[in-house]
């Protein structure tokens, strides 16, 4: 039986995925970041550069304050950041004497943890970046192995990008990214094996969507096959397009007998304080979901398909969701 840990992502990924990125502000993180802070979660998926942006332009507020000031709130847990390597706020590519200053400030602000994703598994850009984070302060570096279903993402392509991650000295975990949710619990069982027996020794961690129902079954079994850590939402900020409910991953686990090591107790009061929160700013609550078969053409990911609503309704152009779908896997499909 293992002993695993939990990630919370519900101010980052939980919020992006179902609430657009737009639903929390810096005063709803600060009153729960305390209790946060005690869970005893291994890290908070916290910030990206996205989110950095999206705080300034839809509250007004400054997000490098934020990263204080929820640091000074929860000293005890790390804070993470996911980013794309050589791309800060602006989607074009920065200068890396511009990523070095960003990276050093982002750890002087407090983040100590950083997820490097680079959707297109260029390992050279991952190398470059995770050297930046660690020359500038960074206490700890995840390789994204980013999961995705077509005929060149098959195991040995996975385990060949952790052989990759193994033999560098700035990497120190990786961890699989299923951003639309497309892992099934039959692929687990040798995708998985495949990238730990590659890893050299190299913790692996569990970051899957529930779009469609699969995580949690998966969740289930990737304690046996080696995985350390899950990543999880909490109360509202679970599920849906989301990641599988800590509460439920928890005492799921231990029913067959693994160990999770967090605080049932303030998990309880961070699950309500959500889920009420939710319901007092009219946002919606994740919900276990149904398979759909449609998610293995388009691919999206849990925070892509909200975030996309909420344009297509800022340009008045509602009414053309289901056409941009259709789209999307005639493209992904050319």
């Amino acid at each position: 039986m293992a002993e695993i840990q939990l990630v919370d992502v519900s101010l980052r990924d939980g919020n992006q995925s179902l609430w657009g990125a737009t639903g929390l502000r810096t005063d709803h993180i600060l009153q729960i970041a305390p209790v946060l802070n005690r869970v005893g979660f291994r890290a908070l998926d916290f910030m990206s550069s996205t989110a950095m942006g999206v705080a300034v332009r839809t509250h007004r507020e400054d997000p490098w304050e934020r990263i204080r000031l929820t640091r000074a709130a929860m000293p005890d847990t790390p804070l993470q950041l996911i980013g794309t390597g050589f791309r800060f706020i602006s989607w074009e590519r920065a200068h890396p004497e511009v990523m070095q200053l960003v990276y050093e400030r982002l750890v002087a602000a407090g983040i100590s943890r950083f997820v490097l994703l680079d959707p297109m598994h260029d390992m050279d850009a991952v190398r470059r970046s995770a050297r930046m984070v660690k020359r500038a302060g960074g206490t700890e570096t995840i390789l994204a192995l980013t999961y995705t279903i077509s005929a060149v993402h098959d195991d040995d392509f996975y385990a060949g990008i952790a052989a990759a991650a193994a033999a560098s000295p700035y990497i120190d975990r990786a961890y699989i990214k299923d951003p639309a949710g497309l892992l099934t619990p039959e692929r687990a069982r040798t995708l998985i094996p495949a990238v730990r027996a590659r890893l050299g020794g190299k913790p692996l961690e569990l970051h899957a969507h529930c779009t469609i129902g699969l995580s949690p079954l998966v969740y289930l079994i990737a304690p046996d096959l080696g995985v350390s850590v899950l990543q999880t939402g909490c109360g509202a900020l679970a599920d849906g397009s989301s990641l599988p409910d800590a509460q439920r991953v928890a005492a799921n686990l231990r029913a067959l007998g693994h160990t999770v090591d967090v605080d049932d107790r303030l998990l309880s009061v961070a699950a309500r304080y959500f889920s009420r929160l939710a319901a007092a700013e009219g946002l919606p609550s994740g919900r276990p979901q149904p398979y759909d078969e449609a998610f293995t053409r388009h691919q999206l990911a849990g925070g892509v398909l909200t975030t996309l609503r909420r344009q297509l309704a800022e340009l008045g152009l509602e009414g053309r969701f289901d056409a941009v779908i259709e789209e999307v896997g005639r493209v992904r499909a050319e």
